[in-house]
Order: C-alpha cells, then structure tokens, then sequence
C-alpha cells in the first residue's frame, strides 16, 4: 500500500501497535479524534467507532471466556468479561500501547481521563471497519488478552455481585448509589438492614440481610438479573 510521506510515520505507529499494515489511513486517524479536539467540526470524532468498538470486544471476550471455561456458569463468565473490560483496565492497557501519543484532544491530563481506554475501544471498531472480524479478534486476544490479562486470576468462582455490578455501571458511565440502613427486625432481636441500589438516581433494586454486607450484595444480585431481563 502506498502512503504518502507525511503519514509514513503514523502508519509506523499504527503498524508497531497493530501488528499489521492498516489499509485505510483515514479512519485510523479519525479513531484518534476526541470529542473535545478543534478538528471535529471538520473531521467528526472517534464516538461511532468507539461505539462499535465496544460491542465487538465484548463479544469477543465473551466468545474466549465460553470456550476457555465450559464448565463456568453465566454469572461467572459474565464477571469475568467485566473484569477484562473495566474502564481502569482499558486506560491501562491503551497508555500501555502509547495511544495516548496520537490522541488529540483538548484534555489537560489524558492519563487521568477516560479517553485514552475509549480511544482504545475505538481502535477495535476501527481494525474491524478496515481488516474485518479475524483481525479485530486477533488484536484482542493477542493485546488484550494474552498481553495484559491473567487468565488463572480471572473470578471464575466468585460471587462478588457488588463488583459486577460496579463494574457494569462504570463500563456504561451509570452512577451507582447504595443506600442502606438498619431496620426492625419483626422476628428476631438480631439487627437487619435494607439496601436499595440507585442507578442514576433511579432505585433498581432493594434488598435486606443481617449485615450491610450482605443486604447489599443481596441488592446487588437482583440489580444484576433486572439489567439483564
């Protein structure tokens, strides 16, 4: 493929974070475009590829994690992927791979900022749009998951519904609330307390149990099957 002089050295970097030769040149910078950068206006920004950037890495990793664990069940499978794909993890992972050096944006400190994670989603969206599901799948696995993932660390027995759950709200920018208090209890002198779960601003799921803990891990455990009815 011919590239022109000016972008010889942009496509030295796609190639050494790719691993491969990217085919459209444009798209690959508009995956770099932030909201926030002066060049939207002309350009647009990296939002749709981010979009879809999302959607296949989540199937993708739910794809690895079906056949690496079959005898995991879903909730365990599903915690898994969050584990992956949590906003921290994806900065991390994206300063890792230096995406933050062709990010423009309007961002005083961009590895403080989700940008660099979202940038890396789009990224995903981005390899698909140009070499297809084979190549976004090979970026994933090989960036992604084998670089930057511990598989034997991975939650598959863990029952940690407030993780997921926090998780999954951070993943899709919902602000999570518990609200929890002690109650009466009718038939013991034991202490009991409520939980109710707030997602933007919005009660989702309520809960007791005999501890704080436990009411709130009881909530969260029916957020959860309420997101995914």
């Amino acid at each position: 493929m011919f590239v022109p002089q000016k972008d010889r050295n942009f496509a030295i970097a796609l190639y050494n974070i790719l691993g491969f030769a990217p085919k459209n040149l444009d798209l690959y910078k508009l995956c770099f475009i932030h909201r926030s950068s002066s060049l939207v206006y002309k350009y647009g920004s990296n939002e749709r590829l981010e979009f879809l950037g999302d959607a296949i890495l989540d199937g993708i990793i739910a794809d690895y994690l079906y056949m690496k664990f079959p005898k995991a069940k879903e909730g365990n499978l599903s915690q898994m992927r969050a584990t992956i794909v949590n906003r921290k993890n994806m900065n991390d992972i994206g300063i890792d791979l230096k995406l933050q050096k062709h990010i423009l944006a309007r961002i005083p400190n961009l590895k403080k900022n989700d940008a660099i994670g979202n940038c890396l989603e789009a990224l995903i969206g981005t390899i698909y749009k140009d070499r297809g599901y084979r190549k976004a799948k090979e970026f994933v696995i090989n960036k992604i998951i084998y670089q930057h993932t511990n598989i034997q660390t991975l939650p598959e027995d863990n029952t940690n519904y407030k993780s997921t759950l926090l998780q999954l709200c951070q993943k899709n920018k919902l602000m999570l609330e518990y609200h929890t208090e002690q109650i009466e209890n009718p038939t013991s002198k034991k202490p009991m307390f409520e939980s109710k779960i707030l997602i933007n601003d919005t009660v989702v799921a309520k809960a007791t149990g005999s501890s704080k803990k436990s009411a709130e891990q009881a909530a969260a455990k029916i957020a959860l099957k309420n997101h995914k009815a």
